[in-house]
């Protein structure tokens, strides 16, 4: 075997006898002889062959990655077993062998499954050796690992990355999109609408916008909270009308985004906040306004305009408990409404401000 099978075999076993030593169960020739789970040589090309591009744990229990090979990417969620529904032109799922399990676990350091049962472990896999190495179908050791999903990504998919930049991002997008057509994962109930906005910016959204506030979204167990990362990215965006005229004018060099940082250290300087979301939000689009306008009517806001007031007021309400600050209260329908607000005034104005972003 190559070093990265003996490695990888190595690690996978040792996991294993690590779990069953836990819990205090006496085998006594568990820790003899070497073993490995079995591939044959087209097998054996994946395990050595296969390059993990970028990996990421989204959240404790659910960790995405993607790897290279034979110069097709492919893309992995860990921890579930649901199956991504995508146009098969765009993913396409593929059958697990030897020798992707066996660089996936050790890759990936894919944890042993909860509901594992030493004992089971200890007799189906740490029987006593009978020769110098034993070795096994894959499948009667993946049993005991966290699940593992695989998907191929053609070459007509928007999530294929062209260059390595693009891996970090292209990831994300790909665990939202798996997120979001799984609504067992999420915990709370979105409509149709917001879910397809949330699928069309995963999909073809600028490529500034910071996927993974949308994706710590969707994994909220609060509304409260699920705005909050959607606010965030409607903040960073907040310097942009008021910087982008001064930064040409002066001729600076760096970034306009260089350039705010820079003036918010140096000077103490930054838009306040109430201003900012009120200009963005006043020249967005007519549907936008009109659902902020509904929102502001069910929480009996009578005055006309300033909706960016609205998002503003809902944003101190959440993050600040001062007496000064109104509590305000959406039941799950309005909460919804301004999610899809939200995601539209992203949507909209990350493209307006494509440009800028990348000055």
């Amino acid at each position: 075997m190559s070093r990265n099978m003996i490695k990888a075999n190595e690690y996978i076993f040792n996991s294993l006898a690590n779990f069953v030593e836990s819990s205090n169960i006496d085998v006594p020739w568990f820790r003899n002889g070497k073993r490995c789970i079995d591939t044959d040589q087209d097998e054996q090309q994946w395990l050595k062959e296969l390059k993990i591009l970028y990996q990421k744990s989204i959240v404790p229990k659910f960790k995405a990655a993607s790897f290279e090979f034979e110069n097709k990417e492919y893309f992995v969620i860990v921890g579930w077993e649901e199956q991504l529904e995508i146009e098969p032109s765009q993913l396409e799922k593929i059958e697990l062998n030897a020798g992707i399990v066996t660089a996936l676990l050790f890759e990936l350091k894919v944890s042993i499954i909860r509901k594992a049962n030493p004992y089971e472990i200890a007799n189906e896999i740490f029987y006593e050796p009978q020769q110098s190495l034993t070795r096994y179908e894959f499948g009667q050791v993946f049993k005991f690992f966290e699940p593992i999903i695989v998907y191929q990504l053609n070459d007509s998919s928007p999530f294929t990355s062209q260059d390595e930049s693009q891996y970090e991002t292209n990831l994300i997008k790909l665990s939202g999109t798996y997120i979001i057509k799984n609504h067992q994962i999420t915990s709370l109930d979105l409509s149709n609408q917001t879910i397809n906005k949330f699928e069309q910016i995963f999909f073809a959204g600028a490529e500034n916008i910071p996927y993974e506030n949308l994706v710590l979204s969707l994994l909220s167990t609060s509304w409260q909270y699920y705005f909050l990362d959607l606010y965030r990215c409607i903040e960073r965006i907040f310097f942009i009308p008021k910087l982008t005229e001064l930064h040409e004018n002066l001729n600076i060099q760096d970034t306009l985004i260089k350039f705010s940082a820079d003036i918010e250290e140096y000077l103490g300087w930054r838009p306040k906040e109430n201003e900012a979301i009120n200009e963005l939000i006043d020249n967005s689009p007519e549907d936008i306004i009109l659902i902020l306008e509904e929102i502001k009517q069910y929480l009996g806001m009578t005055s006309t305009g300033k909706c960016g007031e609205l998002i503003y007021k809902i944003r101190n309400s959440i993050v600040h408990f001062r007496p000064a600050n109104q509590q305000l209260t959406l039941d799950d329908q309005h909460w919804d409404k301004l999610m899809r607000a939200s995601l539209l005034i992203i949507d909209y104005w990350y493209y307006e401000y494509n440009d800028q972003l990348n000055m």
